[in-house]
């Protein structure tokens, strides 16, 4: 009669994490499974795909996404620079999840073709972008912000947070010197800019 393996899912994910941190995502669940000493099927049974063993071992499938911001509702309503304030904080919080596994999984990628694991981190996102269009496009009509182009003012917003995350993961110090403000002094201070330019 064969023992019962007990190995928890945290034991695992560290062996996945660590797995994939050495291999990027050529990482194979053979070698995941022999570095736990647990076989392939446990892995599959508790995880089901690769990919979701990815996820979870690269911190997003526990990682609660943001809070709902119903930018649709906001329209019209309070004021665009503390729902712009207060959506950037949330936006920048996520990228620094996201930003370290994007890198892993750019530099690894596949030039075969496979299966790109970071694909199910987009989907969100590019849902996000555009409710936030479709917000300032609202906004716009109501003439609380200057008529301009949505989509680029949404891409500038958005740009800026995820850069400002990949600057400050991959420790580049672009600006010189300057020391870099806290993620709410930024997001703040990017406001505040662009608000220079929708100011009705």
């Amino acid at each position: 009669m064969s023992r019962t393996v007990s190995i928890t899912d945290r034991q695992l994910l560290e062996a996945a994490r660590a797995e994939f941190l050495e291999n990027g995502i050529r990482a194979t669940t053979t070698a995941i499974a022999r570095r736990a000493g647990v076989s392939q099927g446990i892995l599959f049974h508790r995880f089901g795909t690769k990919e979701a063993l990815f996820a979870a071992a690269m911190g997003h499938a526990d990682a609660p996404p943001p809070p709902p911001l119903d930018l649709n509702a906001r329209v019209g309503k309070g004021s665009v620079e503390d729902t712009l304030v207060e959506l950037g904080e949330l936006l920048l919080d996520r990228f620094f999840d996201i930003v370290p596994t994007q890198m892993m999984v750019w530099a690894n990628r596949d030039p075969e073709g496979a299966v790109d694991m970071a694909e199910g981190y987009r989907g969100p996102g590019v849902q996000g972008q555009r409710q936030l269009v479709e917000y300032l496009r609202g906004e716009a009509k109501r003439k609380r912000i200057r008529v301009i182009d949505p989509y680029v003012a949404a891409q500038s917003f958005s740009g800026a947070l995820w850069f400002f995350a990949f600057e400050q993961v991959t420790n580049a110090r672009l600006r010189g010197d300057a020391k870099s403000p806290s993620r709410k002094a930024f997001v703040r201070r990017l406001v505040a800019t662009l608000w220079e330019g929708l100011r009705p």
